[in-house]
């Protein structure tokens, strides 16, 4: 008698929320590595503000440097550090203008560099977020040097 082939023997796949679960962290990470070459998203945002509501701080002083490794791992904190710089130098403006008077606060207005958040041709909704995402990080370092 010939042996018949018999047709592969398929492991049947039960469900389990865990599926779910693993597609939508796949989904995610896919998503992930596509944002890092993006902008600042909502959630990178929310968890800048989660780090400084629960405590952590990160160094207000200009001449702290940015850690790469804790910028990738919050990536709001480089804009925050940009603002914050921007945040602290404008209180040195107004303190120096106060004392030493408009000539010289001119000239250091006129060195410090700008950061746009938006160029001319972007979408509106993505301005309008970017803006948004940008007061939140701005009440973020005035909270954060008020403490």
């Amino acid at each position: 008698m010939s042996e018949a082939h018999a047709p592969p023997q398929y492991k049947q796949r039960s469900w389990s929320p865990d599926a779910y679960r693993n597609e939508a962290w796949l989904r995610r990470k896919r998503r992930w590595k596509k944002r890092r070459s993006k902008s600042v998203t909502d959630e990178d945002v929310d968890e800048l503000k989660a780090c400084i509501e629960l405590g952590f701080g990160f160094g207000s002083t200009p001449e702290v440097d940015l850690d790469p490794r804790l910028s990738h791992t919050i990536p709001a904190l480089g804009l925050y550090y940009v603002v914050n710089k921007n945040y602290n130098d404008s209180l040195l403006l107004s303190n120096s203008k106060s004392t030493i008077g408009t000539t010289s606060s001119h000239s250091q207005c006129g060195s410090s560099p700008h950061t746009a958040i938006f160029g001319r041709g972007d979408n509106p909704q993505t301005v309008k977020t970017r803006l948004r995402q940008w007061a939140q990080v701005v009440a973020c370092a005035v909270r954060q040097s008020s403490c």
